[in-house]
């Protein structure tokens, strides 16, 4: 399957009790991340973290899976047509 350039939104809620498994799961896709940045709004316990990544859409699937799993994330994905 083709690599493609995929963009991931991820709000995370309770940022204090999840963000540890948040940066676990990403760390196991690092190679595939282009671009990690991260907005913390600390006065509201939440935050928001935008990623570029290239990987097949199976691969993308599958990391915005494993995120949505975990209590307190929402996960939004697009797949950037070139």
């Amino acid at each position: 399957m083709e690599k493609r350039y995929h963009t991931i939104t991820i709000s995370v809620f309770e940022r204090d009790t999840v963000y540890q498994k948040v940066s676990e799961v990403l760390h196991h896709y690092a190679d595939s991340i282009l671009l990690r940045t991260g907005y913390p709004i600390r006065e509201k316990n939440f935050a928001i973290i935008f990623l570029i990544v290239e990987m097949t859409t199976d691969e993308a699937g599958a990391l915005s899976g494993k995120l949505g799993q975990i209590k307190n994330v929402k996960v939004s994905s697009t797949t950037i047509k070139l």
